[in-house]
């Protein structure tokens, strides 16, 4: 083999390795990266759901305590409609 096809498999490999070499070390940083990415986005989706599981539990408490407000509004406006009843009388 002559000197000069010597030189340029040398060359040709390092630079091989080299493109090799780079390919993996990015796709590693990017692969970190992301794998960082999801980690935050998941921790957000805790936290949104514990602010769902409050505010369901706020919207029940509430939707349970309607009629019995609604009722004591009935009450409420039975008694001032008889108030008003004696003292227009």
């Amino acid at each position: 083999m002559s000197d000069a096809i010597l030189v340029a498999l040398i060359t040709g490999g390092i630079s091989l390795f080299g493109s090799i070499l780079t390919i993996v070390l990015t796709s590693r940083k990017q692969q970190a990266d992301l794998d960082k990415k999801i980690a935050v986005v998941e921790a957000k989706m805790d936290d949104m759901k514990e602010d769902i599981r409050a505010h369901n539990k706020y919207a029940q408490m509430f939707s349970e305590n309607v009629p019995a407000i609604k009722q004591h509004m009935t009450d409420v406006d039975r008694r001032l409609e008889s108030l008003e009843r004696r003292m227009t009388a």
